[in-house]
């Protein structure tokens, strides 16, 4: 049984001074394993820097403090990200992604440490490993991979496809390339209606990876090209454009052999996973805005293992008081919202052997 971490918002305004507890507790010895020693190791402070115009991720503030925190244990931390894969954001290339982190308030000098898109030059640079029954394979971008260590700061939200998107979600999409973030999405794969289709084109209109042209008034794909990122389905007012039947199912299983690759790569490293429940949205951090709130603010989780700090944010986030606004009640709140149930990548997560939901849950 693993141990997870819980800083209650409802028992104490000290974020800062939480997050410090946090870390006290989850790197010494008995905070589910071996005490961890950053001596002189370099630390991959991992965090999403949100979308242009999102304002609900993670405080830079808060950040800053996980790299104090490191700092005061001896470690070289710098913080980082990878690009985004879908091509209508301000997250596409190294430059845009470094950009919009400024924008959000995440710069060297407020956060305290260099900061390093992962993946750079180019979205593609990662070290390679084995995938599974639903993703061909994994890649893990390099400054991760290149790390002695990793800190993975993850605010919980709502996901379309996954429910629910946590420190899972943020090793398999977070922490690799963009070709790896389309062999997740492959896995759900689009479909074509084409009772619904009107033949307007605006499908191929906004495909920025020349993937889809018009024949004949259809759209026609060329699959070697497509990074089923789903700009050309979201573009469709028809509903002509979706996704397989078991598509989430199917992606969210292939994101938890995407979070299994990457936790592979740095298992012989140390990983603490720390999961923000407050400005929980039903739709992710790469969405600008990403919706009204779903529930009241919780707390701050931390833990040495990613599959129970996940399976912990979802059973306090249902039990959390929901806004009046969402007609939804537990269980499983965010996957309800997206349609979908949420534990599929999380039993999935742990059948690969990353964890268990099996968790004892310990104030601090």
């Amino acid at each position: 049984m693993s141990e997870v971490y819980f800083f209650d918002f409802s028992e104490s305004g000290d974020v800062l001074g939480g997050i410090d507890r946090l870390l006290e507790r989850c790197t010494k010895a008995g905070g589910g394993g071996e005490g961890i020693c950053l001596e002189g190791k370099r630390v991959a402070v991992k965090a999403h820097f949100g979308e242009l115009g999102n304002y609900t991720h993670i405080r830079p503030a808060f950040v800053r403090r996980v790299v104090e925190h490191v700092k005061g244990m001896g470690g070289l931390p710098f913080a980082t990200e990878t690009t985004a894969l879908y091509p209508e954001g301000a997250r596409v290339t190294v430059e845009e992604s470094l950009k919009t982190a400024a924008y959000n308030g995440f710069t060297e000098e407020g956060l305290g440490c260099p900061i390093l898109i992962a993946d750079a030059p180019d979205g593609y640079s990662g070290t390679v490993t084995e995938g599974g029954r639903y993703i061909n394979f994994v890649k893990v971008a390099k400054a991760i991979a290149d790390a002695d260590a990793i800190v993975v700061l993850s605010h919980v939200k709502g996901h379309v496809l996954s429910g629910i998107g946590g420190a899972i979600k943020n090793l398999a999409m977070g922490c690799t390339t963009k070709d790896c973030k389309r062999e997740q999405h492959r896995a759900h794969g689009l479909v074509f209606h084409e009772e619904e289709c009107t033949g307007c084109g605006s499908c191929a209109k906004v495909c920025r990876f020349s993937a889809l042209e018009m024949v004949e008034g259809r759209p026609v794909w060329d699959w070697d090209r497509c990074f089923y990122c789903s700009t050309c389905r979201f573009s469709c007012e028809y509903g002509a454009i979706g996704i397989l039947e078991d598509g989430k199912e199917r992606f969210q299983k292939g994101m938890a052999e995407a979070a299994a690759g990457v936790m592979r790569v740095i298992e012989a490293k140390a990983a603490v996973f720390l999961n923000f429940l407050f400005d929980v949205t039903p739709l992710c951090d790469c969405a600008a805005p990403a919706g009204r709130l779903v529930v009241q603010n919780v707390g701050i989780l931390a833990s040495r293992d990613p599959v129970a700090i996940d399976a912990a944010s979802i059973h306090l986030i249902d039990s959390a008081e929901v806004f009046p606004s969402w007609e939804v009640s537990p269980p499983d709140v965010l996957g309800k919202i997206n349609r979908t149930d949420s534990w599929i990548h999380i039993k999935e997560a742990e059948r690969l052997g990353m964890g268990s939901r099996e968790y004892r849950l310990v104030k601090v």
